[in-house]
């Protein structure tokens, strides 16, 4: 399954829609989401965002969050066949990157993707990668490969003057395998290729090999300790007062019981499935996320069509209206009520 660059109205509404649907992924899963940086990213001009990668799936969801951006993801080949990923990514426009280390795998069709890639920057587009190339639970950031370079200096070299500029990302996680954490997003200060640029029509290797530097050493100094500040990724409500906090508990404590009646199972399930399934430090936060993207909206369904089959249609419809309504508002709920425990005590 291969996605497709698809440019016009079209290709614009899709990617608000994946940006939004991605702020909502988010905040469900993170209590806190810290954003710092944010106006060192351009408009206007064509970019290529590189960021750290420590938490699989969810680092790309926060790149696709992130405000003023609305990056094509390279994203590894093997994920485009996954049930609940292929269909996502396709939806976002993702492009693939075949790795030697993945069975069966044509390294050769980088070269498509790497045109798809200065295609997109050319009509003046974005895209993010990973230059890592996995997600890993080490400290210290892995060696980055060279094809975050490359893309920028091809396209610029065929396409340009184009004004394109990087801008490295760095992700910071309270504890990336807990639901409900917290997270920082750092953005640093674009990087202007026109240096290497120079080099490249004449010493391409050298130019690659030192704008690849580059970008290590901006991303290393995105990455070493993100601040824990920041705007949030949209605005979150003001604290209430000790005595309007009592008051809003016993108003909204049958929101809360209604809440935890309709969504207490698809709750629970992605915490199961990530225990069973999570073999490595980073791929718990990703199980929970593409579980709960797939189990809330199927109990939320059948709930509804249950009730709308013994109460009458109305009903039916007020349970698929209350369900997810309910379920963050429990959520808050309990964590304003017990800040340092989970939905009723439990940590996912």
């Amino acid at each position: 399954m291969r996605a497709r660059f698809t440019p016009g109205w079209f290709r614009r509404l899709l990617d608000a829609g994946v940006a939004r649907l991605a702020r909502l992924m988010l905040h469900v899963f993170f209590r806190e989401i810290g954003m710092s940086g944010l106006d060192y990213i351009p408009a206007g001009v064509p970019l290529v965002f590189v960021a750290n990668h420590n938490n699989s799936v969810v680092d790309a969801v926060l790149l696709l969050a992130l405000p003023g951006a609305r990056p094509r993801m390279l994203a590894k080949s093997t994920l485009f066949s996954h049930p609940v990923m292929g269909p996502l990514l396709a939806l976002a426009g993702a492009l693939p990157v075949y790795r030697r280390r993945d069975p069966g795998v044509d390294v050769a069709l980088n070269l498509e993707t790497f045109a798809r890639c200065r295609a997109a920057l050319a009509a003046g587009g974005q895209i993010a990668l990973f230059p890592e190339g996995t997600s890993h639970s080490q400290e210290r950031g892995l060696p980055i490969k060279n094809g975050a370079a490359r893309i920028v200096l091809e396209t610029e070299a065929l396409h340009g003057p184009l004004g394109l500029r990087i801008i490295p990302v760095g992700l910071a996680y309270e504890a990336k395998e807990r639901f409900r954490s917290r997270v920082w997003v750092r953005v640093g200060q674009s990087l202007d290729p026109a240096a290497e640029l120079a080099a490249y029509r004449h010493e391409p290797k050298t130019a690659v090999r030192a704008l690849t530097a580059r970008i290590a050493a901006a991303l290393e100094s995105a990455t070493a300790g993100p601040e824990r500040r920041g705007r949030a990724l949209e605005a979150l409500p003001t604290a209430l007062s000790r005595p309007l906090r009592l008051a809003h508990r016993i108003v909204t404590l049958p929101v809360f019981v209604v809440g935890c009646a309709l969504n207490w199972i698809p709750y629970r399930i992605p915490g199961w499935l990530s225990d069973a399934l999570s073999r490595t430090p980073d791929e718990p936060a990703t199980y929970k996320l593409l579980a709960g993207l797939v189990a809330f909206p199927l109990f939320w369904a059948a709930e509804a069509a249950l009730v709308a089959k013994w109460a009458g249609p109305a009903w039916g419809l007020a349970v698929a209206l209350l369900a997810p309504a309910t379920g963050y508002a429990a959520l808050r709920f309990h964590e304003e009520a017990r800040p340092e425990a989970g939905l009723l005590g439990l940590r996912r």
